[in-house]
């Protein structure tokens, strides 16, 4: 346990999530077990299938394209990446074209970018699950995390619900505290200024090794979540 974690009692839950904004790596860090829920159904237009980054043009959002056999009724373990679009090959370029100026973005970019060419299988949640592991070992944060093996009830539940609060969604952030965020380099900030929140993809390739000084700051400036 680092010491900004509480009690090991105390969990989190989450959602699945595709290269998660700053402040999922912020409850990460906070938080000592963390239970990610892919036996929900499946919610389009969050951050299980797509992130945000600042480009040339302005923030913009990477989304994979994706398959629900079972409809509405689709769970996130059940969700699978399409096979009939070119979207890696979209996001790869879209990666190079806005993080290419960025100071780290050789020295993360093989790691970042064989992700996306070789998903491993085309499970959205199996694919969220390796990026998560790949990110949190590269940052050297160990969160205990745990996935649910059926849908987790409210009534089930002790601590702090996030999946559906955790959105790019401007009605569901209502239900969270918002958690503030420092400025920090960006590539393209002297035409857009600071964009806060953005997918970790945008920490990792403009601070580097200082991602997780960043993300630690970022707890002792939110003490209340």
């Amino acid at each position: 346990m680092n010491k900004y974690q509480k009690k090991s009692s105390d969990r989190i839950l989450l959602s699945s999530a595709y290269f998660p904004p700053v402040e999922y790596f912020v409850f990460l860090a906070k938080y000592k077990n963390v239970l990610i829920d892919n036996n929900e159904t499946y919610t389009k237009q969050t951050w299980r299938n797509r992130c945000s980054i600042l480009t040339g043009n302005g923030v913009g959002v990477l989304s994979i394209p994706v398959e629900k056999p079972l409809g509405k009724q689709t769970k996130t373990s059940q969700v699978k990446m399409s096979r009939h679009y070119p979207w890696q090959k979209n996001h790869v370029r879209t990666i190079e074209a806005a993080y290419r100026n960025a100071p780290f973005y050789i020295y993360y970019k093989d790691m970042i970018l064989d992700l996306i060419v070789k998903p491993g299988s085309d499970s959205l949640a199996e694919f969220n699950d390796r990026i998560l592991k790949v990110v949190t070992n590269e940052l050297g944060l160990k969160p205990e995390v745990h996935y649910s093996s059926q849908f987790v009830e409210l009534s089930n539940l002790y601590g702090k619900d996030l999946r559906f609060s955790l959105s790019p969604k401007k009605k569901d952030r209502t239900k969270m505290i918002e958690v503030v965020l420092n400025p920090y380099y960006q590539v393209f900030a002297d035409r857009f200024g600071f964009q806060p929140n953005l997918s970790i993809l945008d920490l990792l390739f403009n601070l580097g090794p200082d991602t997780m000084g960043y993300i630690e700051q970022a707890i002792e400036k939110n003490p209340d979540l």
